[in-house]
């Protein structure tokens, strides 16, 4: 079994790779420039299911609403998505500065917990839906201090866009189009 730093040397090469890379351009696209974007699309397939198709990996995934909302429960809720997506990339934002600054560990587990209100997903009159708090409890196993350790889970902190997306408000914008919808019409009116 390989050991969780035993891609650290690699990891600090591209890190500081990247990090030159984005220094010498800061307006520069993906990869090659910090500028990036993610795209996906969610489409209903039924039962308050969603697929999701990603544009930058490619990937499929279902989306499921719990079975007391009316869900079938048969994948991760969207919400438990946004919470592992943004403490998913924190672990890889610890991972990068730790690598850059030398220091090993042999396990990383990062436990999020957060509570909400979700009356405000179906009545106008609720109070907001969001997360009301996040709290992560970070276990590491790691010969280096825990001052060491301290510092790379700050930097990733502050660092981390999947969390920063979560501390901070980010505007959000819709537009709907609407298509008529196409009737049977073999069948008796």
């Amino acid at each position: 079994m390989t050991a969780i730093c035993d891609c650290f040397p690699e990891l600090k090469s591209v890190t500081d790779a990247r990090e030159a890379r984005y220094r010498a351009d800061p307006s520069k696209r993906a990869p090659e420039g910090p500028q990036s974007s993610l795209e996906v699309t969610v489409t209903s397939v039924g039962g308050l299911n969603e697929r999701v198709t990603t544009r930058n990996s490619g990937q499929q995934f279902i989306i499921s609403e719990p079975k007391h909302v009316g869900g079938v429960a048969d994948a991760p809720t969207p919400l438990e998505y946004l919470l592992s997506g943004a403490v998913g990339c924190y672990a890889a934002v610890f991972a990068f500065y730790a690598a850059k600054m030398g220091v090993n560990y042999e396990s990383f587990e990062a436990v999020a917990r957060t509570t909400f209100d979700v009356r405000g997903h179906m009545m106008p009159d609720a109070p907001p839906s969001g997360f009301q708090k996040v709290t992560i409890a970070i276990n590491v196993k790691s010969d280096a201090s825990p001052e060491r350790l301290r510092e790379i889970e700050q930097l990733a902190l502050r660092g981390c866009p999947g969390i920063a997306t979560l501390r901070d408000p980010v505007a959000v914008e819709t537009t709907l189009t609407v298509a008529p919808a196409m009737h049977d019409t073999t069948a008796p009116i």
